[in-house]
């Protein structure tokens, strides 16, 4: 019971809803669509859409985590797989537990694709490209999944980089292993996206917060995302010398069990589309 009251009712109850959905998890598929008039996968005609990934310029440039480490990345992994693209007849909520009121859909994605959020040339890499119809794409589905094969088999997200603080330098490779669905609205920022004409070009994001994982110096410690994100020092703790080389299954035996089910809940956190928020269902 101690431990459970050091975890914020929002982690408690996305925490339980991990335990009761695991069995369905275990299927993994995408939403259903069946109010959709019209399906189309990557079909003829139309224009280009396509999908990046940001993981904002904290993950590029560096940042300063929530105890005070600074951590600069060198590859940050993210495996994707069925990635659906929605004109929905109204707004989709994701704070619901309703499915986008589809009046077409795109598959942009139906097989495992890992993608290298920060260690390649472009800033915001590009995930998939399709044809698709014209229209204003206002929700998305997508999955972070675990990689069947390759280098990064067995993980969903890895994270390469180093973290210093008071003269101590750590280099880690953390590989976990959470799958998780994202039920996203439109995207939110300083434009709107997703508005495709024929013959023309129209861009998507899936956005990574990864302040919510780790926490920032510049936010109080008792609030948003301080408050529910693991930091970086339970990694500094188990770190042998100047290193830490660890995985999801690794990282339950290491961490005590509120670490860990921070950790887990921290994951849950990442994924957005800009500002705007997704609801996650684990896989």
């Amino acid at each position: 019971m101690d431990n459970l009251n050091q975890i914020s009712m929002k982690q408690l109850l996305w925490l339980t809803g991990l335990i009761l959905l695991a069995p369905m998890g275990l299927v993994g598929c995408a939403p259903e669509t069946e109010t959709a008039n019209e399906i189309v996968t990557n079909g003829e005609e139309g224009g280009t859409l396509t999908l990046i990934a940001d993981a904002e310029d904290r993950m590029r440039e560096g940042f300063v985590s929530k105890d005070g480490w600074e951590l600069t990345f060198n590859h940050v992994y993210v495996t994707f797989d069925n990635i659906r693209a929605y004109q929905a007849q109204s707004p989709f909520d994701p704070d619901t537990e309703s499915q986008p009121n589809a009046i077409t859909f795109v598959e942009l994605l139906n097989s495992p694709m890992t993608v290298d959020l920060v260690g390649g040339t472009e800033e915001t890499p590009i995930v998939t490209t399709a044809i698709a119809p014209p229209g204003h794409y206002n929700a998305l589905y997508w999955e972070m999944v675990t990689a069947t094969e390759g280098e990064f088999a067995g993980s969903t997200l890895v994270l390469d980089g180093t973290a210093q603080r008071d003269g101590r330098t750590i280099n880690f490779a953390i590989a976990l292993d959470k799958p998780v669905a994202h039920f996203c609205g439109e995207y939110v920022g300083d434009e709107r996206k997703g508005f495709l004409e024929t013959n023309g070009v129209a861009e998507l994001e899936t956005t990574f917060h990864f302040d919510h994982f780790f926490g920032r110096s510049d936010r109080p410690i008792d609030q948003s995302p301080n408050d529910e994100a693991i930091g970086f020092q339970p990694f500094a703790n188990i770190a042998d010398g100047d290193a830490v080389n660890v995985t999801s299954q690794e990282l339950q035996q290491l961490l005590t069990e509120e670490e860990y089910n921070t950790l887990v809940f921290s994951v849950t956190e990442l994924g957005h589309v800009g500002e705007g928020h997704c609801r996650i269902e684990p896989l």
